[in-house]
């Protein structure tokens, strides 16, 4: 072999190696469970136990809000907290007998203690009987409680489907509702910081056809006017029904968004603009059986998670919660609820299990609550310093 030849062949062999390396590189990075927007750290779910998935159970006080009767209404769900004046206030949607059917209206009550609650009132419901009003939580603003939920056209995706809001100075008393925009809603805002809001929710009318998720901004404090809807692009919309969209904020300012949907795991996307546009969601390793999950911060800025980590899809009879200290990676988890349980009014669309919690902070204690197979409600207070 001449020598220019032998060069040739070797630069040659040297090139494709190179292609090779930083092809594997790239394969390797794609690959990377670091660059997703969230994720659960290596073993801390053992899917071979779906009583337990391998967890301890945290210590808590369980205490029944409402119990579902033969005399009384017989469907709850949506089940929201806040603390105003120095009390907890309780919400969450009140139906006849089934999910989201004529008649559903909104119950709240309150405590002064987390431990003895007042009896349920309604806070708001369609005066013909024939709404469906779905609780969509609240948001504390200077002096006022602004309580929020969802009024559907009929069916949850009807194009009259909307956000609503009344308004309460004591708690008690409420101002006329206020239509605040189209959608399905059952989170509140939250609050960023710069100071704007964003809420997520569900597509409706026609738009349903092309996307889940409605994502909105606002730079208006009391949440009640001034949305401005930020566009989030799904590849495939088969993989998403109910998006139910809830998110947190790193502490650079890295809004996370974990979807609802049917692959078993959490979707998530990300915006570093503060909600105004959004990462394509990818598939994480964070197992969910397909509900509305929670999320906060505990008073030292570690990001909670409370979910039914199933992962087959609607079986949620185990309730945990999930933390982590820097919004990325998940290392810590517990059980909160996995007694079995068994409804006694069957209906349309509910299901056994604990599910569709909602928690907040308060005087050195977690509040969880959630609804019991569609048709109780029930809190649970846990120490903060077991979380430590």
């Amino acid at each position: 072999m001449q020598p220019a030849n032998r060069l040739r062949q070797d630069l040659f062999s040297m090139i494709s190696f190179l292609g090779v390396l930083l092809l594997g590189l790239v394969i390797v990075q794609a690959a990377d469970p670091g660059k997703l927007p969230l994720q659960a750290a290596k073993g801390l779910f053992d899917l071979t136990q779906p009583e337990t998935l391998g967890l301890k159970q945290v210590p808590g006080q369980h205490t029944i809000l409402y119990r579902a009767s033969e005399t009384g209404y017989k469907f709850c769900h949506h089940s929201q907290l806040v603390i105003f004046q120095d009390r907890c206030y309780a919400m969450w949607s009140n139906g006849i007998l089934a999910e989201d059917t004529p008649g559903q209206r909104i119950l709240i009550c309150s405590s002064s203690d987390g431990r003895k609650w007042t009896e349920p009132k309604v806070l708001t419901g369609d005066d013909a009987d024939k709404g469906i009003c779905v609780a969509a939580g609240f948001r504390v603003y200077q002096k006022q409680l602004i309580a929020y939920y969802t009024l559907t056209g009929g069916t949850n995706f009807h194009p009259d489907t909307a956000l609503y809001a009344r308004v309460s100075t004591d708690g008690s008393k409420w101002g006329p509702a206020r239509r605040i925009t189209k959608g399905f809603f059952i989170n509140p805002p939250l609050q960023l910081s710069n100071g704007h809001l964003v809420i997520g929710g569900e597509h409706v009318g026609d738009q349903r056809t092309t996307a889940r998720m409605r994502m909105l901004v606002t730079e208006e404090a009391d949440g009640l006017s001034g949305w401005q809807e930020a566009k989030v692009t799904v590849d495939d919309l088969k993989v998403i029904g109910y998006a139910e969209p809830n998110m947190f904020q790193r502490r650079d300012g890295t809004l996370v968004l974990p979807l609802r949907n049917y692959s078993g795991f959490f979707y998530a996307s990300t915006s570093r603009d503060q909600g105004h546009s959004w990462s394509t969601p990818v598939k994480t390793n964070f197992p969910d059986s397909t509900a509305r999950f929670a999320l906060g911060k505990l008073p030292d800025q570690t990001v909670y998670l409370i979910n039914n980590p199933g992962p087959e899809r609607f079986v949620r009879q185990l309730l945990t919660i999930s933390t982590s200290r820097d919004g990325r990676e998940f290392d810590r988890s517990w059980i909160i609820r996995n007694e079995p349980t068994k409804m006694r009014y069957p209906g349309k669309n509910k299901l056994d299990g604990w599910q569709y919690p909602h928690a907040i902070v308060w005087k050195s204690f977690l509040y969880v609550i959630y609804s019991i197979n569609k048709e109780d409600v029930a809190v649970t207070r846990i120490p903060l310093k077991q979380f430590k």
